[in-house]
């Protein structure tokens, strides 16, 4: 068994590893590692459960080069992106948050 790292940088929420509900792995997976731009994602620590974090993709690294220099407009990352995280993650989970720029390396 091997293990993946990816990088990322995330408008988001850690909602608890707790909201984790095995039985739901079907619905989870058509968010799981989406990693284009703008699109919401889910990473889940599997290996820890540390956290089960719902989020909106700002920028992910390439696997074989890190990050390097990134520049992103500010204007691009908020606009929009806390309100469509908090209003899925209450949607979802029935829980409110408040979504806060997330920079993680994922291990799967």
């Amino acid at each position: 068994m091997g293990v993946w790292r990816s990088d990322w940088v995330l408008i988001g929420a850690n909602i608890g590893y707790d909201q984790n509900d095995h039985e739901k792995w079907e619905e989870y997976d058509k968010f799981a590692g989406r990693s284009r731009s703008g699109e919401l994602t889910y990473l889940i620590d599997g290996m820890r459960g540390e956290y089960f974090i719902v989020g909106e993709v700002v920028t992910k690294a390439d696997e074989s080069e890190g990050f390097g220099i990134s520049e992103i407009e500010v204007s691009d990352i908020y606009e929009g992106a806390c309100e469509r995280v908090r209003d899925h993650i209450r949607n979802e989970f029935g829980i409110d948050a408040e979504p806060k720029l997330i920079v993680i390396t994922h291990f799967t």
